[in-house]
């Protein structure tokens, strides 16, 4: 697995640490890093999390978990 740049974007750009984004998210910074690392996928109950935290539409979900960076430019 790769990392997820689209999901470390995300991140970043809410001005978040990991471990900020893992308490808004309600889970360990060690198993958020694993998702952001590519050490795992995340499954429907985080992506679901990330999109109602952040206020993300479907498209835009889609892209975010198929980590297309340049497709979330707006975030």
């Amino acid at each position: 697995m790769k990392e997820n740049t689209s999901l470390k974007i995300l991140r970043v750009r809410h001005g978040l640490s990991q471990e900020e984004m893992a308490k808004k998210l309600t889970m360990s910074r060690q198993a958020y890093a694993k998702i952001e690392n590519g050490q795992g996928d995340g499954n429907i109950t985080f992506w679901s999390k990330v999109q109602r935290t952040f206020n993300i539409s479907s498209t835009e979900m889609w892209d975010l978990i198929n980590d297309k960076p340049k497709e979330r430019a707006q975030v």
